[in-house]
């Protein structure tokens, strides 16, 4: 009796009940079946993957292709599920996205959920800033509360009603513009808004900082005001009239804010050890430093060191400033003049910008744009060489002095 001839082995195509996806088998040469679906599959940004996919049974690629067809079907149901008014909106968004490649239309809608949306929530600039300047109450300086409500109130006239992720940087620059047209005073505005932007980040009311990315004034700063050598000499001739040399002295010979000043105690300045403590409290940057005292700062204080009690009297220092100006016929008393007089002088002499940073509480950088060639070298040395005549009560320069 013959036997039946063997088939052959070959790659064949099973029913095509459902034509897609294809189910493409192979007899292996051990007589095994393999099965595999091999298609591409369309994104949701429009572009194509491949699938490719085996099976060890023609049940389980079928059952894979079941459920691919069913996903394709609900798919492009949904599709025709959206009004067609979306679909034309959709339509017209894609075309816009043309002019940048590789942009697709969930990028577009992502970025807008992220940098928008969900800030729907979030309360807008002006009372933000109220809440924000009511929370710094007590924890900062009053003043520094006091200046910030201010910029901040400046701001909310204009931008109050809006959200902080609403606003561009191109809008607070020209705004800025606007606004401050002096560059000391622009760069005030800009330093207060990026600090409540700032501040907005922290409690998630925007994205980023859109106040940082606004232009800032690349014209040169105001050269600072300084005191000359005569004036000053003049200034501490009547200071003690006034009661003031230590006010005079610490501002101008060792470039202590006015505002720690005015907060300072005398057990915080060591004469022997020559260092005056400004505590992280009295501070603008809220950081502890300590000021070294030159030979010119401790041989004016000297006469003055007590125990304990306020370094300045602040009662009515206003009138008595005012009253030491006439006496000493200075004609200009800008804002921080003691403070400006002493980092010109100093870096002019010291030529050290890390010692003179340090000393003020400045970054190295705020201290070169601003004190660096202010004043020439031999004015520093005769500034430098100033020195009370306890005999005669009058002031004169010392040619030499150590360690300066």
């Amino acid at each position: 009796m013959n036997e039946p001839a063997a088939h052959p082995k070959k790659s064949h195509k099973v029913s095509k009940k459902k034509s897609w996806p294809r189910i493409h088998t192979q007899t292996l040469p051990s007589g095994q079946h393999s099965f595999w679906i091999d298609v591409r599959l369309k994104q949701d940004n429009g572009e194509s993957v491949r699938y490719f996919k085996r099976f060890a049974t023609l049940a389980d690629a079928e059952e894979d292709a079941a459920r691919l067809r069913d996903q394709r079907s609900r798919e492009g149901k949904a599709a025709f599920d959206v009004p067609l008014s979306i679909r034309r909106e959709a339509a017209k968004c894609i075309e816009k996205l043309k002019a940048y490649p590789g942009a697709t239309l969930a990028e577009a809608v992502n970025y807008y959920v992220e940098r928008k949306l969900r800030f729907n929530t979030a309360p807008p600039v002006g009372i933000a800033a109220e809440q924000i300047v009511a929370e710094l109450t007590g924890r900062r300086g009053k003043r520094t509360v006091d200046n910030l409500r201010w910029y901040w109130t400046r701001f909310a006239k204009d931008f109050g009603a809006r959200s902080f992720s609403d606003i561009e940087p191109d809008e607070i620059t020209a705004w800025l513009d606007r606004t401050a047209t002096h560059p000391e005073t622009r760069h005030n505005y800009r330093r207060a808004i990026v600090r409540l932007f700032n501040i907005a980040v922290s409690k998630k009311w925007c994205q980023e900082n859109t106040a940082a990315q606004s232009r800032q004034d690349d014209r040169l700063p105001p050269t600072p005001e300084v005191f000359t050598v005569e004036e000053l000499a003049r200034v501490l001739a009547h200071s003690d009239k006034h009661s003031l040399t230590p006010y005079i002295v610490l501002g101008t010979f060792a470039g202590i804010r006015v505002s720690e000043l005015c907060r300072l105690d005398w057990q915080k300045v060591d004469l022997q050890e020559r260092t005056v403590i400004v505590e992280a409290a009295t501070t603008k940057t809220k950081t502890r430093r300590v000021v070294t005292l030159t030979d010119t700062a401790a041989a004016w204080l000297a006469p003055y060191v007590r125990k304990s009690g306020a370094v300045v009297d602040v009662v009515n220092l206003r009138e008595k400033l005012h009253k030491l100006r006439e006496a000493a016929k200075i004609t200009r008393w800008t804002k921080n003049i003691m403070r400006h007089s002493f980092g010109s002088y100093a870096l002019a002499e010291w030529q050290d910008v890390a010692r003179v940073s340090y000393q003020m509480g400045n970054s190295p950088q705020v201290c070169k744009r601003h004190y660096e060639q202010v004043v020439k070298k031999s004015a520093a040395a005769r500034f430098w060489a100033l020195r009370p005549d306890t005999a005669g009560g009058k002031i004169i320069p010392m040619q030499t002095a150590a360690n300066e």
